[in-house]
């Protein structure tokens, strides 16, 4: 996270209400921006700062999320891991017992035919020896924010990503979108959806108000994509209504009125 500490506070705050049971792992960029504040984010009931920080950077995310996992195992005993990021508001109570049910939450969407990255991943030997490990036999993509998996799950998912992963040898792409979906496709685990919805410039909800009041009453309907992948029409449900409870991306200003909308939901609910 490279936010300021105040953005920082009010996203620990926004978790503690809403996931009250959580454990909060904290990533901070290099060059987070202390602003001279003298903030323990430790002194908050289960939050730990990871003392790693690694170069994030685009297309390689999930190594800030591998480390945090890591250290989180060191710290903490849970169950589901939360692939959280510090543009996401959650707004919406239970997102636990949901969470709790499904052993993974993740999309399996084609790629847009338009969108380069799949054609990177396809030619990355990296990627390669990822989908040979897995048993994957497709390219399949999701969303990063708002996925959650099963703690045995996912640290034999980083395991698989470590094996083969090298910087100086792979090819740049977004990673993390690509990886996760794929591995869970080719261990043929069965899933649910993420627990959070995207704003998108087409094709997806725009952020205003009455969204986030939607989103608290889990008043949000499906939403599904089709697209034609290896020759056939893939209809693909990218999230169930139901088990939305948070949304982004939340711009990172205390002050924005999304964020203050959501606090006065925290004050009245």
């Amino acid at each position: 996270m490279h936010e300021k500490p105040d953005v920082v506070i009010d996203q620990i705050k926004n978790i503690r209400y809403y996931v009250p049971n959580a454990k909060i792992v904290l990533h901070l960029h290099v060059n987070f921006a202390w602003c001279g504040s003298n903030v323990n984010f430790n002194s908050f009931d289960n939050v730990i700062v990871n003392p790693v920080s690694v170069p994030t950077f685009w297309g390689n995310l999930h190594h800030a999320h591998h480390v945090n996992f890591h250290f989180a195992k060191s710290q903490f005993e849970f169950t589901h891991f939360l692939l959280h990021s510090s543009s996401d508001l959650f707004t919406r109570i239970g997102v636990e017992d949901f969470i709790s049910s499904e052993d993974a939450g993740v999309s399996m969407v084609p790629p847009q035919p338009t969108w380069g990255a799949p054609h990177f991943a396809e030619g990355d030997p990296v990627f390669q020896g990822i989908m040979r490990d897995a048993g994957a036999q497709e390219l399949w993509c999701s969303q990063v924010e708002g996925t959650f998996y099963r703690k045995d799950l996912f640290e034999e998912m980083v395991a698989i990503i470590e094996r083969h992963f090298d910087y100086r040898s792979t090819l740049p792409y977004v990673h993390e979108e690509i990886y996760y979906p794929t591995i869970i496709n080719g261990l043929g685990v069965k899933h649910g959806d993420p627990y959070l919805l995207r704003e998108d410039k087409k094709g997806l909800p725009m952020f205003r108000p009455e969204l986030i009041d939607q989103i608290h009453a889990g008043q949000i309907e499906d939403y599904h994509v089709s697209r034609w992948k290896l020759g056939r029409l893939v209809e693909t449900k990218v999230w169930s209504g139901k088990n939305i409870y948070a949304l982004r991306p939340v711009p990172r200003d205390v002050s924005h009125p999304i964020r203050q909308r959501v606090r006065e939901l925290m004050q009245v609910a």
